[in-house]
């Protein structure tokens, strides 16, 4: 028997890599990409040869790619398409031939019950695989991070940065080691979004604040950059303050480097991560990065939580065993 022919179709595949790496790299797999221009926008030539050469289509996001493959695919062939959070508010998922899909992918629990909720996908077409981590690549030294707080990704404005800026704020007005870092792109660096005036208000009256702010100093914009497992080793908490994620890749990323997640209680995040790190209030935040035991044990116990549920080995497998069985 030859090799399974696996394709990944999606405009944006960056949480799908190392998924494709692991295929990549096994034995009995072959793999190739179809990228789409956008969430409807692609090659129809290029998609048909990408289709006749697949054995499993996996779409990454439910989108168009996951619109069109549903009706174009081949009565051999087998599709999954692996859902976030964001096709909730969009009309793609209703328009899918589910006949044609053999199983929806949803990345955390909270995901599957929203999904079923607002589509009612059938329960025997869906399942949940976490989102994974390259564990290994961010087990690094660690560079005197006690009182630095790490930020990833500060647009749009539902990641909340004003919450991070006030848990520095506290932390700074009792000790002015802490310093706040920001990693990632400007809400100014993408036109569509500083288009929006209420976007556009909230950020010019944060970087108001922050110019004011006796602290302004220790805000620090680190830009955007692939880079991330380096950053880590200056982070000792990193901060998810956002009104509402699907899963959140940079606690679990920071938790894989040994960095502490401080995560405000979004919908969901109780059935990605424990308990202990997530915070009902700033102010909770503030008194658990005071006065949590930041040691070597800690960050060992952090490390395993996330080798054993998120890391490639584990996630590679469970999608193998999906794939091998449709």
């Amino acid at each position: 028997m030859g090799n399974i022919n696996i394709l990944f179709a999606g405009h944006d595949l960056k949480f799908a890599t190392n998924i494709i790496n692991y295929f990549e790299l096994r034995e009995g797999f072959d793999v190739k990409e179809d990228v789409w221009k956008g969430h409807t926008g692609h090659d129809e030539e290029e998609s048909l040869k990408y289709l006749h050469w697949a054995d499993v289509i996996v779409c990454e996001w439910g989108l168009g790619n996951a619109v069109w493959y549903s009706q174009n695919k081949l009565s051999h062939q087998k599709l999954i398409v692996r859902m976030h959070l964001q096709e909730v508010d969009t009309p793609y998922p209703k328009r899918f031939n589910l006949s044609n899909i053999d199983k929806i992918i949803a990345i955390s629990p909270y995901v599957y019950e929203e999904f079923y909720r607002v589509f009612k996908f059938p329960r025997q077409k869906m399942t949940m695989i976490y989102n994974v981590i390259d564990t290994k690549k961010f087990d690094r030294v660690k560079d005197k991070p006690k009182f630095n707080l790490g930020f990833v990704g500060m647009s749009p404005k539902r990641k909340r940065l004003d919450l991070a800026v006030d848990i520095l704020e506290k932390l700074w007005n009792e000790d002015s080691r802490y310093t706040l870092y920001i990693k990632g792109k400007r809400p100014e660096e993408y036109p569509w979004l500083w288009r929006k005036e209420e976007e556009r208000l909230y950020y010019t009256s944060l970087y108001e604040r922050i110019e004011k702010a006796p602290w302004k100093d220790s805000v620090i914009f680190d830009g955007f950059g692939s880079d991330i497992p380096e950053w880590f080793t200056k982070i000792g908490f990193i901060l998810s303050t956002s009104d509402f994620e699907s899963f959140h890749l940079s606690p679990s990323e920071g938790m894989a480097s040994g960095t502490y997640p401080i995560i405000l209680n979004w919908d969901g995040s109780n059935t990605i991560y424990p308990e202990k790190y997530l915070m009902t209030s700033v102010e909770e935040s503030v008194e658990r990065i005071k006065n949590v035991s930041y040691d070597q044990q800690t960050m060992q116990e952090l490390k395993k939580y996330v080798n054993d549920n998120f890391s490639i080995e584990k996630i590679g497998l469970e999608w193998e065993k999906l794939i091998v069985s449709l």
